[in-house]
């Protein structure tokens, strides 16, 4: 995946993510969906500074690739 296509994703998660919030109420049925938006703009955001390192270091792909599991990405 390219920086552009990251920065795009982010972008139209951040925008759904505004409309789940847009009437001050998030419902049972966007509840689900917020969670999936947050996780994975927690993803997205550490995948665009991997990205960004490693095209300040000259190199194309990310030198340490993301994990698996957004669990550990703590660690």
């Amino acid at each position: 995946m390219t920086l552009k296509e990251v920065n795009a994703l982010i972008v139209r998660l951040e925008e759904e993510r505004e409309q789940i919030y847009a009437d001050d109420r998030v419902t049972a049925q966007e509840n689900p969906r917020l969670h999936e938006i947050e996780a994975e703009l927690v993803k997205l955001w550490d995948l665009k500074r991997r990205l960004e390192a490693a095209h300040e270091a000259g190199r194309v792909e990310p030198i340490v690739p993301q994990p698996e599991h957004i669990e550990d990405m703590d660690r």
